[in-house]
């Protein structure tokens, strides 16, 4: 029997835009064509993923199989090319014990020539983190076996193969399976590279595996390529790059980093540039504080679109100080993109005026004044505005909600504050310059909302604020649980009461990227109004 030349077929596709994904996926099978047997798509990669609730539309699943059928038509063209294909596809039947509104199912078509080989449908269906396949689909039960040169194939979808204890790795030996296809939505996490290898090599039973993944940014994730095929002994023999394309010839292997900066910073790059290209936005504000949150959510921004579509605004209070005004000009300098000036002394002076504000209205009302600024320039100029905030301040509301919390996409939402100075140290070693400008990473952050602020008049340590973080809201764990571990109580306590008191603003926070296990957004759902601190 000859082996099988497989490709990987990473398309970044925008969800219900069947021409434009069906246009990307004609275009992997003319590369492949002449160089693979096989080529093999992501979850859903037709009809664009994560579907969500428009799983339960009819017109959505008509309309996918118009694309699949004229794909198929299409594959005329490749006669010795057989295609693994992920869409969504009616259910004929529910199962009894699904309460859910679900009407589909989480398929991929296998095709050649034209012809139909078979249907695959997903079998394990997630609900945790970002993941709802319960509430949106019909698991499947048979599984789908076929040939290629005298080999046994079969297919996966994502979940599938990351519970190796539902019997279907057995049934798969079983029945002498030589390879197993897996299209996958993996999103980007800083510990995801490992994770899939070792949920592979865990659900192999003497067979290879062909894992293929989505490449591109939608709403909230970032799914990075990274593509790879694992021989029947569990070596890794094949891996693809974060990028779009289709990926057949095998190349050196690097060993597989986790929490790898540069991936990082590219699935944040991504994660920005794709919400703007798939919503049509070609513009970017940004305030510059000179601190650097800012910074760094400047240097996303001019790598994401183009350093020429982005503007970045100081709007300096009687408060600023003269190093922060030089470090926002830097920043921007250093980029190369649009900088402008404008003081907002006479609006702060006309509220204070008009209104008998407390101490820290006093200060809310400057950020909500600048927020008020940078969306009047927002609106005039069709510019998406960015939110700065880190998920330090997020976690447990160093923010103004409608002021410096406003935006469209908050770039760095789900990076801690220890990570910002970390990633913005990288980039300038990166760069092989001082991009991020150094007094921006190593002085004292601040406010300024009132003379002499630091955030450490308010906050613990960012170190350490990190560090309890990290495990009550990434963990789970309780305040017993975090103190058992060497910290201390009154600290934890009033972190962990900082963070509930803080959801109703997280409720109300601008999207983006998710780089870790357990971010703000639609993995993380809690009440907002609840009182179980004091159960």
């Amino acid at each position: 029997m000859q082996e099988i030349r497989i490709g990987f077929g990473q398309i970044n596709p925008v969800v219900g835009d069947f021409e434009h994904n069906s246009a990307q996926v004609l275009r992997q099978l003319e590369k492949a064509d002449g160089k693979a047997d096989l080529i093999v798509f992501g979850e859903l990669a037709l009809c664009g993923y994560p579907l969500g609730d428009l799983s339960y539309r009819t017109d959505i699943i008509e309309k996918t199989q118009i694309a699949l059928k004229r794909l198929i038509d299409e594959s005329k063209k490749f006669p010795d090319l057989t295609v693994v294909l992920g869409h969504v596809s009616m259910a004929t039947a529910r199962k009894s014990n699904q309460s859910a509104f679900a009407i589909a199912h989480n398929s991929a078509t296998v095709f050649s020539n034209g012809k139909v080989v078979g249907r695959y449908d997903k079998q394990r269906l997630p609900t945790y983190d970002v993941f709802d396949d319960w509430r949106n689909f019909v698991p499947g039960s048979q599984e789908l076996i076929f040939e290629i040169k005298g080999k046994k194939v079969a297919v996966a979808i994502c979940e599938d193969i990351w519970d190796s204890h539902s019997g279907q790795a057995e049934r798969l030996e079983a029945a002498k399976v030589d390879l197993l296809v897996v299209p996958n939505g993996s999103p980007y996490t800083r510990t995801k590279p490992s994770e899939r290898r070792f949920a592979a090599r865990d659900f192999q039973r003497g067979f290879s595996i062909a894992y293929a993944n989505l490449c591109g940014g939608q709403d909230e994730l970032v799914f990075d390529g990274d593509s790879f095929l694992i021989d029947k002994s569990g070596e890794e023999v094949f891996r693809a790059p974060f990028s779009e394309g289709v990926f057949i010839d095998p190349q050196e292997l690097e060993d597989v980093l986790d929490d790898d900066p540069a991936r990082l910073f590219r699935a944040l790059v991504v994660g920005l540039r794709d919400y703007c290209v798939k919503t049509g936005q070609t513009k970017i504000v940004l305030g510059l504080s000179g601190g650097i949150d800012s910074a760094l959510s400047c240097a996303l921004a001019a790598e994401a679109i183009g350093s020429e579509n982005v503007l970045g605004v100081a709007l300096p209070s009687r408060y600023s100080s003269d190093h922060s005004l030089e470090d926002a000009a830097a920043i921007a300098k250093a980029v190369g993109c649009e900088y402008r000036r404008i003081e907002i002394e006479g609006p702060h002076a006309s509220f204070e005026s008009l209104l008998d504000l407390s101490d820290l209205a006093k200060e809310n009302i400057q950020a909500r004044i600048r927020a008020v600024i940078l969306m009047g320039i927002s609106n005039t100029e069709g510019r998406l505005l960015l939110s700065t905030g880190n998920k330090s301040e997020i976690a447990v509301g160093y923010s103004t909600i409608y002021g410096d919390a406003a935006g469209g996409f908050a770039p760095i939402k789900d990076l801690f504050k220890t990570d910002v100075w970390w990633l913005s140290r990288w980039y300038n070693e990166y760069k092989k310059q001082e991009i991020i400008p150094a007094r921006s990473i190593s002085k004292a952050p601040s406010a300024e909302l009132r003379p002499g602020q630091v955030d450490q008049d308010s906050l613990p340590d960012y170190q350490l604020l990190d560090d309890v973080l990290k495990l009550l809201i990434e963990k789970s764990a309780t305040v017993e649980e975090v103190v058992g571990l060497g910290f201390d109580r009154e600290l934890v306590a009033d972190i962990d009461e900082r963070v509930r008191k803080a959801e109703w603003k997280r409720s109300q926070g601008a999207i983006g990227t998710k780089t870790t296990q357990l971010a703000f957004g639609s993995g993380r759902r809690v009440p907002i109004t609840t009182r179980f601190g004091k159960l």
